[in-house]
């Protein structure tokens, strides 16, 4: 009888430690994929507050996008009323010029002079002034938008560095 009754403990014992055996088992398996949880959980975030930094700078770029568009047009509207109103006559463009007067000798008569109007650009000269002017707005608003555009994207990155 006590042989059966050390057998049954034995039996007990042994199925007692296979259990310990296995809880501990399952208990590292759990702890191991909690940890896994946890790194996903903070992942998805991660990733949540990235996507919404990124929708908000591409709405604040489209924004920019949209207004540097609207002054280089408009821009490039006062330059083509311009260009006509000196095209029909109705403005003239005049350029800010002097004769020099050296080499010519002080006894010179200014019989010869007809008209002491102020100097204007010859046609084909004019064209080139718009052709600059029109260069100098796109290159202005182009790097006006650039300035704009670093200083969105630089606060953004400091934004998500904290």
């Amino acid at each position: 009888m006590i042989r059966i009754l050390l057998s049954v403990i034995a039996v007990l014992l042994l199925i007692v430690g296979l259990l310990w055996w296995q809880v501990d088992r399952q208990a590292a398996t759990i702890t191991k994929v909690s940890g896994q949880l946890d790194s996903a959980i903070a992942q998805a975030s991660s990733l949540r507050n990235t996507l919404r930094l990124q929708r908000e700078l591409n709405a604040d770029l489209s924004e920019l996008d949209r207004k540097r568009t609207e002054e280089l047009t408009n821009a490039n509207a006062e330059l083509e009323e311009f260009r006509g109103r000196v095209g029909d006559g109705s403005q003239r463009l005049f350029v800010k010029a002097s004769c020099p007067t050296a080499g010519v000798p002080a006894t010179a008569s200014t019989t010869g002079v007809d008209d002491p109007a102020p100097a204007e650009l010859h046609p084909v000269a004019r064209q080139d002034y718009f052709a600059l002017r029109g260069q100098l707005i796109r290159t202005e608003a182009a790097l006006a938008g650039l300035q704009e555009y670093v200083s969105t994207v630089c606060r953004y990155e400091s934004r998500t560095e904290d």
